[in-house]
């Protein structure tokens, strides 16, 4: 999405909006955009600037999933597959 939104080290150690995704069920785009606030450690900020970045995540969400509700496995397999393609990091020359 080139946002940002990666995660954060928070108390309970490091958390990343995966660690929100159920195992099933339906997962709405609101849901979704909560959960990324969450791991960034924002909570579900409302100040205008937060709900227009929510409107830009929520059309980024439609356009990538297709709709603004999805099955939870559809979403973890997005992402697995997107953690597979992405480029490993190399061994330090010594």
């Amino acid at each position: 999405m080139g946002y940002g939104y990666c995660g954060s080290l928070q108390e309970e150690g490091f958390v990343h909006v995966t660690d929100f995704f159920p195992e099933r069920g339906k997962v709405t785009a609101e849901q979704f955009i909560d959960w990324l606030f969450m791991a960034e450690g924002h909570q579900t900020l409302r100040c205008p600037s937060a709900m227009l970045m929510r409107e830009k995540i929520r059309s980024c969400f439609i356009g990538y999933m297709g709709s603004d509700v999805v099955n939870a496995r559809k979403l973890r397999d997005l992402t697995d597959s997107l953690h597979a393609a992405s480029p490993k990091p190399r061994p330090k020359r010594r």
